[in-house]
């Protein structure tokens, strides 16, 4: 049944209108009569059901922002339309106070660039009680915020990342996950910074003042074919240092390609890069001498020049698959020389 009920346009609206002072009086109201905990109480022990709330912890590094203000009120917004519906919403708050953020500030404060200097000059139990002192302080930022935002998120019941009971919680969670096969063992690509001795997450490398735009040098180099001494593929790359965990290299099938007369040798590259990147080189005297599609390069087999000083490079190379050419349709060919040198375990 809803309930009708007629406007009463008869009535003023007051000219002197102070939202802070309503704000202040409507929060005095709650904390005085305990309208938080009264209303979590009465919700717990009458309910039309249980709507699970796991609070994503806000980082206890710096005060919060305007962003942080659009999110909590967001997530109090839900827990008071849950709550009206009947549903009882254990919304507790959880402080994240670990992790390089935490670090970063302290180290900041502290005086100190690096992991290293940090240790040296400050020691691991002093730079921990920084640490600690460093989110209380911003932890009573937080607080006083959801105050004035009239947030009803339970302060009492919040969890704390650094607490050993929350630690030893999640071991449990993890060992359960193991037992029940649920956990796998496996490689997988990040960044690291030496200076904070720790790998980064992906949110982790986009902090401000991560990235830095440098001129890097770019290279282009010959792999031997394989039982021709005098042939070798040409390969540009921007990344020089990929050289070392390189394993195949890539053509494009539908391409033409070329070998061309370069003094005494034969270097196989793209056909139509070939006048722009001779004139790049600054090499004047050579000549396409035989013409081919580029999938009549597959399987080819070339020599990788550092065996010797990568051991694991000469293992590798016994591999049917290893250091051969393979045809791959996102090879460019309006670029570079056509031919693409692959060599993972430097990205994602």
């Amino acid at each position: 049944m809803t309930a009708k009920s007629k406007a009463k346009f008869d009535t003023p609206l007051s000219m002197d209108y102070r939202p802070l002072e309503i704000e202040r009086e409507i929060r005095e109201f709650w904390e005085k009569n305990h309208i938080q905990e009264r209303l979590m109480e009465h919700r717990e022990k009458s309910n039309i059901g249980v709507l699970g709330w796991v609070e994503g912890p806000p980082t206890l590094n710096g005060i919060p922002h305007v962003g942080h203000a659009r999110g909590r009120v967001m997530k109090d917004l839900w827990f008071r339309w849950r709550t009206m519906q009947g549903y009882f919403v254990p919304f507790w708050a959880g402080w994240d106070c670990q992790g390089l953020p935490v670090e970063l500030e302290v180290e900041k404060l502290l005086g100190v660039r690096n992991k290293r200097e940090l240790l040296e000059r400050v020691g691991e139990e002093r730079f921990v009680e920084e640490c600690k002192k460093t989110i209380m302080r911003y932890h009573k930022e937080w607080v006083e915020a959801d105050r004035k935002l009239g947030i009803f998120i339970d302060q009492k019941k919040a969890y704390w990342t650094y607490k050993d009971e929350y630690i030893e919680r999640e071991w449990q969670y993890l060992k359960r996950a193991w037992e029940q096969g649920l956990l796998e063992e496996g490689y997988y690509v990040v960044a690291y910074c030496p200076g904070c001795q720790t790998s980064l997450s992906s949110a982790e490398v986009g902090y401000e003042g991560s990235y830095v735009e440098v001129e890097d040098p770019s290279l282009y180099f010959k792999f031997r074919i394989a039982d021709k001494p005098d042939e070798y593929f040409l390969v540009w790359t921007t990344m020089p240092f990929t050289v070392v965990t390189d394993l195949m290299l890539a053509v494009h099938p539908e391409a033409e390609y070329a070998k061309v007369q370069v003094g005494n040798e034969k270097w196989v590259m793209v056909k139509q890069r070939v006048e722009p990147v001779m004139q790049e080189l600054g090499i004047k005297d050579y000549a396409v001498v035989e013409t081919f599609l580029g999938k009549s390069l597959e399987g080819v087999k070339y020599d990788y020049p550092f065996k010797d000083l990568i051991p694991k490079q000469a293992e590798l190379d016994k591999h049917p698959l290893v250091h051969r050419v393979v045809c791959e349709d996102f090879v460019d060919v309006n670029t570079a020389t056509g031919v693409v040198h692959l060599s993972p375990g430097n990205g994602e």
